[in-house]
């Protein structure tokens, strides 16, 4: 599948929108027709000039990756703003139920810039410095999700609401395939489940990205991280409660929402 960023003249007003309702943390109506993507590709271009905007005025840098394989129904990437990226510990939340979905984020240690060749497993392989534990906090700017298009979704950065990272793997090698997930509330264990990562492979929606981005005129940058599916689809946690996520072997990551 390849993908293209196409530029339209209602990007930077459908950027400007978005940039209003997440700093609102009130979710909205949709696009107006004037500026609503309806490509993928000017999706993309709205996630751009979104990134553009909120380093210019907020000195809010991409921080972070979602991606996944894309499928003929559906493609999954978008940037994470520093702004949204949290240690795990005590993070401040909007909501009383927190929506999250447990994943492994990889972590560049060397930059992957435009070039003209592709890369391949190996040279990507070799640019990641380490991994960890990982939840991606879900929100939209959308009150009706389910009445937008894929295109107004993508360009919303696909249900993204930030990054929660916890301990190091010894090894990104270590990344499995599929795992037990075990969710505990206050000390006491309330779900399992047999995760499965949706593209079997952990590091294949970090190969697919680093090649899209590539085909942009984009690049990624050490210091990024790249986070590329849940292993559970989502799981919604309650607010100022102890939160505990065992993923399988690996570890144990450990924290606390905190809302009004």
């Amino acid at each position: 599948m390849h993908l293209q960023i196409e530029d339209y003249p209602g990007c930077a007003d459908a950027a400007r929108a978005l940039i209003a309702a997440r700093e609102s943390g009130v979710a909205g109506p949709r696009l107006p027709v004037a500026c609503r993507p309806q490509t993928v590709g000017q999706a993309l271009a709205v996630q751009q000039c979104t990134a553009q905007l909120l380093l210019q005025t907020r000195q809010d840098a991409i921080a972070a990756w979602k991606s996944a394989l894309p499928s003929p129904e559906k493609t999954v990437v978008a940037p994470i703003y520093a702004s949204t990226v949290a240690q795990a510990g005590v993070i401040a939340s909007r909501t009383p139920v927190v929506r999250i979905e447990p994943e492994i984020a990889f972590e560049l240690a060397r930059d992957l810039p435009a070039r003209s060749e592709p890369y391949s497993h190996a040279e990507i392989d070799a640019a990641i410095g380490g991994a960890r534990l990982a939840l991606e906090v879900l929100g939209c700017r959308y009150a009706a999700p389910e009445h937008a298009s894929l295109p107004e979704l993508l360009a919303d950065h696909m249900f993204n609401g930030g990054l929660v990272l916890g301990p190091r793997l010894a090894s990104p090698d270590d990344a499995p395939a599929a795992m037990t997930l075990t969710l505990s509330v206050d000390g006491a264990e309330v779900e399992q489940h047999a995760g499965i990562h949706p593209n079997d492979h952990p590091k294949a929606g970090l190969y697919w990205l680093a090649n899209f981005l590539r085909e942009q005129g984009l690049g990624l940058l050490a210091g990024q991280h790249v986070i590329t599916g849940s292993y559970a689809g989502f799981l919604d946690v309650p607010a100022n409660r102890d939160i505990d996520i065992a993923y399988g072997d690996l570890g144990v990551l450990s924290l606390r929402f905190t809302a009004p």
